[in-house]
């Protein structure tokens, strides 16, 4: 197996003599430089951004070593995450990789709530790097259809008191989330970063009023509500009036007295976005020295000398928008200095240029570092007899992406550093996509061929992913949103979010150029990913299939137990079962086959080295949890036009499907007949209160069905009575088993003939099978109310189910659920897994019959197919049906080989009524 790849490239022996000045560069094999080379690169490929609420969120992941882009063959398990604007995890996925690769789907359900979603992948391995490589992606999903619905938080206003001074004002609703609200309600605000917390007592009029002052000039607040059940619901607001930042950066770091110093700037608005500005820089006389002005995302950049005693800022011209944003008097650039260094990086043709100024001293030595994703490429020594030196470096010695040139003093500590993107298209791999013809008609089969070719050498297998959408599926967001390119070689190495990504990738080059370099300048500046060393060892290691591990101690002494033996047993989609003994240090690791079941109730047996089954406390070791980081600013987004269109053609789309007729087939529930017998007290007074028995297990047929391997009741419930009882698990991971009776209603539990309390129902499973007289099942019992009211009496009374089903148990000891005894030797717990796969579902029009049916497809996803191999030549053949929906398709293909290169292309043709099959 192949830990990590060294890169391809060595460092190049040159000698280079420029003017007075000689360059040496060392020659050696390329080491790593930065812990993040060290890292995995994630990547989701989505089939779109905006959803509704019953729509699926189809993905494709791949993960590449950080630093040579080779796929990793370090981690087998990805975890996905969909939160929520409430910043609760709805849904985890735990996806397979092979070979850097896996695929995997959310299915959105109408009870979602809406809002702004943040979908983040991670591995175990990526623990290490705190949040600089975890997959980050935030999602629109919208209501299903145009319902309105009452908010928690309502009547949100500004009231002035003073001059820049307001009052956050707000009505608030708690039991819209929590019916069993009672009392006082917990509220924490966060106003520009810093939090407060407030304790509300409930009006008169049944609500909750906040009267908050804000400090002046606050931009963002952000109202976090509490219920007393912990339900919680986040609203985040945009102050009016907020000022724009204006930022600026010196190439290099420094801006040196009567120096040409390139500057660049950014200008973003209270949400964090960029914005277009324009302005002029003046001197501390008033002098204005330049005009200025940005692209449409803020950034740009400007060339200054500046005059030693003056100082300088900007001043921006007004906005077309300035009633909802304020600009500032001024805002100063950075001091310039008389001592410092300068390092100026250029594009000239195939080359990159290099100067370096000195300030009022020259330097004995001084060195220039070139890397590129942590990997060193050039160590540079210089002699400097001028206060200016320059140098060139021939682009095709360097990799496409980010290079970090960082200049050194005689005693190798930095003192200025300046990314530029290496842009060299003819290193990727490129993607040709092919078919008859170029216009299709309504539901005609579209037959595409691919070839994918190497930069270098005889073409070679590689791996695809490839979907074909309608017009309105992403819409015009698809010329500017995040691909395979964009992500791997600009966003997963500098910090923070890179607007419109792909528009750095497309378009006229010169434009491409200088916005390239105005992104290196501003946000790169101080926000590259590589900046830390190597450590010594690492605290995580990678996951290479799911897993469970701990140790052994005593029950009294908590004294590791060397050779303990253990027998874990899995139930899945088929039975494990693995023993092993406990090592010196009293520690066990078991890994598990696939299993594509989300979680895997396993039972942990201990026993003796002689094999006798013998009580030890296993310890198990948790899974690294991590942080929640989800942006509140990214609920403060104003909807745009584009999404905002997308969302109502969903919704319509939606709409006009669920029109369709549909039939739906009952399910008939066969007759249970159950004979009189001899009845207990216990008994009679669960068919007094409840009804009678309409299943009844006895305790024997329970014991016959035990296994050695069986952990408690539930387990042989599970494996042996499957159409009886309903068996799930509960309460998250590890969370507990639960029983059911088939069907929507809940099931209640008495245990000789005594309500089980709801916080007590984790005990249940774990009844040994040879304590259990009977159990029986009751359907749709009398009283349930009652019961339901004895099992959770902190139920609001409109919350109360009137229909239910009751398990009666019946023990050998009759004396309720509390005098059972604990099985010997017994841990249980759910391990999670690989999350189960679902298959994109697309109709085939085959016939002239299926052509015709009067079933409206309104797909405009029409096909999604995320892994696809080519064979030895790199040719791959897909074919897919067209629905009804007229106009353009597009299909986007992405690739990436075990040579760490990769590609992407769009290909695009017509559905209309006009083609000929």
């Amino acid at each position: 197996m192949r830990h990590f790849a060294i890169p391809r490239a060595l460092l190049l022996l040159v000698w280079l003599a420029i003017g007075l000045w000689p360059v040496y560069a060392q020659q050696q094999h390329p080491p790593y430089m930065a812990k993040a080379s060290y890292a995995e690169k994630i990547y989701l490929q989505l089939d779109a951004d905006v959803y509704t609420n019953d729509q699926t969120i189809w993905f494709k992941a791949v993960v590449l070593e950080s630093s040579s882009h080779f796929p990793s063959m370090f981690s087998g398990v990805l975890h996905v995450e969909l939160i929520a604007p409430n910043e609760q995890i709805v849904a985890t996925k735990r996806i397979k990789l092979d070979q850097g690769s896996g695929h995997g789907a959310f299915e959105l359900r109408k009870s979602d709530p809406t809002g702004k979603y943040l979908l983040r992948a991670y591995t175990e391995w990526n623990h290490n790097f705190g949040n600089d490589f975890v997959f980050s992606r935030y999602l629109d999903i919208f209501p299903v259809t145009q319902e309105t619905k009452m908010a928690p938080i309502i009547d949100i206003k500004l009231d002035a008191y003073a001059e820049n001074s307001y009052r956050l004002q707000a009505k608030l609703f708690p039991r819209l989330l929590d019916p069993a609200h009672q009392k006082q309600l917990t509220v924490q605000l966060v106003v520009d970063g810093q939090k407060d917390s407030l304790t509300l007592k409930e009006s008169k009029q049944g609500y909750y009023i906040l009267d908050y002052p804000l400090k002046p000039h606050a931009n963002t607040a952000t109202i976090h509500l509490y219920t007393a059940n912990g339900i919680r619901y986040v609203k985040s607001l945009a102050m009016p009036h907020a000022p724009i930042d204006l930022q600026f950066f010196p190439e290099g770091g420094e801006w040196t007295y009567h120096v040409p110093t390139k500057i660049g700037f950014k200008a973003i608005d209270q949400l964090g976005k960029g914005i277009a500005v324009s302005g002029k820089i003046r001197n501390n006389q008033g002098d204005t020295i330049c005009s200025f002005q940005s692209n449409h995302l803020g950034m740009g950049s400007v060339k200054l000398i500046a005059n030693k005693g003056d100082s300088y800022h900007a001043v921006l011209d007004s906005l077309a928008d300035s009633d909802s944003r304020t600009i500032s008097a001024g805002y100063p650039l950075p001091a310039p200095t008389d001592k410092g260094y300068s390092l100026s990086l250029a594009h000239v043709d195939q080359a990159i240029a290099v100067h370096i100024h000195q300030g009022s001293m020259l330097a004995d030595s001084l060195f220039v570092q070139v890397s590129c994703r942590g990997t060193l490429y050039y160590l540079l020594k210089i002699l400097p007899k001028t206060q200016r030196v320059s140098t060139s470096l021939p682009k095709h010695t360097l990799p496409e992406g980010i290079i970090l040139f960082t200049l050194l003093d005689q005693d190798m500590r930095p003192i200025a550093e300046r990314l530029i993107f290496n842009e060299r298209p003819e290193t990727r791999l490129t993607i040709q996509a092919s078919s008859a013809k170029d216009h299709y008609g309504k539901r005609s089969k579209t037959a595409l061929q691919i070839q994918v070719k190497p930069p270098q050498g005889n073409p070679k297998e590689a791996k695809l992913s490839m979907m074909a959408v309608g017009r309105d599926h992403i819409g015009q967001k698809l010329a500017s949103r995040q691909n395979i390119l964009t992500h791997f070689l600009l966003q997963s190495e500098l910090r923070g979010l890179i607007e419109e990504p792909n528009h750095y990738f497309q378009g006229d080059s010169a434009t491409r150029f200088a916005d390239l370099d105005a992104l290196m300048l501003t946000q790169g500046w101080r926000n590259y990913k590589y900046d830390e060393p190597v450590p010594q060892k690492f605290s995580f290691v990678p996951a290479f299939s799911p897993s469970i591990s701990g140790d052994v101690s005593g029950v009294i002494s908590k004294k590791k137990q060397a050779g303990v033996q253990l027998s874990l047993m899995g139930f899945g989609a088929s039975n494990i079962i693995q023993v092993q003994n406990s090592d010196s240090l009293g520690r066990f690791y078991f890994q598990f086959p696939d299993q594509y079941t989300d979680t895997l109730n396993v039972v942990l047996q201990t026993a003796h080295k002689t094999g006798k089954k013998r009580d030890y406390t296993i310890n198990l070791n948790k899974r690294h949890v991590l942080e929640m980081n989800y942006d509140p600013l990214q609920s403060l987004t104003r909807i745009d036009s584009v999404t905002s269109r997308l969302a109502s053609t969903r919704q319509e789309r939606s709409r006009q499907q669920t029109a369709q007729d549909f039939n739906n087939e009952g399910i008939r529930i066969a007759e249970v007949v159950v004979e009189g017998k001899v009845r207990s007290a216990q008994e009679q007074k669960v068919l007094d209160t409840y009804g009678e028995a309409d299943v009844v297990i006895s305790g024997k047929a329970i014991q016959d069905k035990e296994a050695k391997w069986s952990y408690g009741l539930y387990s042989v419930l599970l494996f042996n009575f499957p159409k009886d009882i309903r068996i799930e698990r509960s309460g998250g991971t590890p969370g507990y088993l639960v029983a059911g009776v088939h069907g929507p209603e809940k099931t209640l539990v008495v245990v000789d003939g005594i309500p089980v309390p709801g916080y007590a129902y984790d005990l249940i499973p774990n009844f040994p099978p040879s304590e259990v007289k009977s159990f029986e099942i009751i359907r749709f019992a009398k009283n349930f109310a009652n019961l339901f009211v004895q099992t959770y009496p902190d139920t609001s009374p409109l919350s109360i189910p009137m229909v239910g089903h009751v398990i009666a148990i019946y023990t050998h000891a009759g004396q309720g659920m509390y005098a059972v005894r604990k099985p010997v030797g017994i841990t249980q717990t759910a391990v999670p897994v690989y999350s189960p796969t679902i298959t994109f579902y697309t109709p085939r029009y085959e016939s002239p019959a299926d052509e015709a049916t009067d079933k409206a497809d309104w797909r405009t996803l029409l096909h999604w197919l995320p892994n696809i191999s080519t064979d030895a030549l790199g040719n791959a053949d897909v074919h897919f049906y067209n629905s009804d929906n007229l106009g353009e398709v597009t299909v986007v293909i992405e690739a990436f080989n075990a040579d760490g290169e990769i590609g992407y292309t769009e290909w695009r043709y017509a559905v209309d009524e006009r083609a000929v099959e």
